[in-house]
């Protein structure tokens, strides 16, 4: 495991990987940004990362997380970054797609944004307010995921199992967005 002081490097792998994945799936998308196909391989792609990230914990090519630990400086783990960067690059392609959407109030990465947001809204009690039932919907959610994840990487199956769980969550997305049918458009 990367000793405490190089855990700023696992930061920073995740910033910049999760900024090269906003910008590979932002231009991945204009070539046709709302075609269902596009959007069932965008998912595909971010559950394959995911994948891949399990695989290198589950195989123990990086160690499983155990919290903080002071190692020896000449065996600095850097192996560790690799998931690190797999999982923060597929993390911009899904806020990527919410952005694309048209659904900005599910950011889908940061509690802190949804929470201000929803705690905002003027029409927060308002009987019909679909942005509300979102960002409601989007909390309930991530806090359901972050608790089985949780549960999952702590119990004997480990932190593989959380990330195989979600990677197939991403490919069921995949397979919903490629099966979805699609709007018959009116001529005019």
């Amino acid at each position: 495991a990367l000793p405490i002081s190089y855990i700023w490097l696992k930061s920073l792998t995740a910033i910049i990987f999760f900024l090269v994945g906003c910008f590979f799936f932002a231009q991945s998308r204009r070539i046709h940004p709302h075609r269902r196909f596009t959007l069932a391989g965008s998912f595909l792609v971010q559950a394959i990362l995911i994948f891949i990230a399990a695989a290198l914990v589950q195989r123990h090519v990086v160690p499983s997380p155990a919290g903080y630990q002071e190692l020896n400086h000449a065996k600095v783990g850097f192996i560790e970054l690799l998931p690190i960067g797999f999982l923060a690059f597929q993390s911009g392609g899904q806020i990527v797609t919410s952005r694309t959407l048209g659904i900005n109030e599910v950011p889908t990465t940061v509690l802190t944004s949804l929470f201000c947001d929803l705690m905002s809204d003027p029409h927060m009690l308002a009987r019909d307010n679909v942005k509300r039932n979102r960002r409601v919907a989007s909390a309930v959610t991530l806090l359901l995921g972050g608790i089985i994840g949780g549960w999952l990487s702590r119990s004997s199956v480990g932190m593989s199992a959380a990330l195989w769980l979600a990677g197939a969550v991403k490919v069921a997305i995949a397979v919903g967005w490629a099966l979805w049918k699609a709007k018959e458009e009116v001529p005019v």
